[in-house]
């Protein structure tokens, strides 16, 4: 039988996984939106669920966003409102596939955007250019909701850039949902953002007989399957170059499908070229 613990709490997944100890009096909530739970594998141990500190809809955002643009370079800004404007177009047509207003579980947190940019080497193929860049926004995780597809449709604005009428294979099916072989990889990336930041949790539920940890949406994360040896920034380190080649493995297969793998050898553009690129298509 799988000794399975929950990530996001299965009752409301507003709540996730903040704490593990096998000291319930460890564990104060006062003052706190929380959830405790108690598990019983090999030992005994206690889960402390917090909420991540937004609810409602996408229309409930604060998106007076002036002041944090004023603050970006001239270049960073042109991405970022590029960002925003493809945030914008996923949402209105998810909310008219599913005839209701998208909910929320994180604020916008623009201010993000310039360190993720920052940590793109422009330098490379565009396939790998592109991957970088796919990689590093997922992994900063500034918009709510939409994630993945805002990031995949930058990487699309690049490779697009490279100006060899290549366009992306359809992603998703007519009900709004990945195609299985997109999904495979977006699970594993969720996968790997999770492991990421809970190195030191998930270690220790392993030690206490767990072998799975869940996630909201059925996305199972098998314990063994990844090396939680890690200190913290390590893990940042290791499983960040890890999820880079994913989304790089990703765009490859992409392109490869498009019929244009001629950009996994053609040379990338840099920076200034790509924004120029975007100025010139607003």
């Amino acid at each position: 039988m799988t000794a399975r613990v929950y990530y996001h709490h299965p009752e409301n997944t507003q709540y996730s996984l903040a704490y593990v100890t096998q000291d319930r009096d460890e564990i104060t909530t006062s003052g706190q939106d929380a959830i405790i739970e108690r598990y019983d594998f090999d030992e005994e141990f206690f889960v402390l669920y917090t909420n991540r500190g937004a609810s409602g809809t996408v229309e409930d955002l604060d998106d007076e966003f002036e002041d944090v643009l004023d603050e970006m370079s001239p270049q960073d800004r042109t991405i970022t409102v590029r960002l925003l404007q493809i945030f914008e177009e996923i949402v209105e047509e998810k909310e008219l596939e599913e005839e209701a207003k998208l909910e929320i579980y994180k604020q916008i947190e623009l201010e993000r955007i310039p360190d993720a940019i920052a940590r793109v080497d422009w330098n490379g193929t565009a396939v790998d250019v592109a991957g970088k860049l796919m990689s590093t926004l997922i992994l900063k995780h500034a918009l709510p909701n939409a994630n993945h597809r805002t990031s995949i449709s930058m990487a699309q604005w690049y490779l697009e850039s490279i100006e060899t009428g290549f366009s992306f294979p359809d992603f998703a099916t007519e009900a709004y949902d990945w195609k299985t072989w997109v999904n495979e990889y977006i699970t594993e990336s969720k996968r790997l953002l999770t492991v990421r930041r809970n190195t030191t949790a998930f270690s220790l539920l392993s030690e206490w007989g767990c072998d799975t940890v869940v996630r909201k949406n059925g996305i199972e994360i098998v314990l063994a399957e990844y090396d939680l040896n890690f200190t913290r920034s390590e893990a940042y380190a290791h499983y960040g170059d890890v999820h880079t080649e994913l989304c790089t493995n990703f765009l490859v297969e992409s392109i490869t499908r498009a019929g244009h793998d001629e950009l996994i050898s053609t040379e990338g553009i840099g920076k200034a070229e790509f924004v120029s690129f975007l100025e010139e298509t607003e």
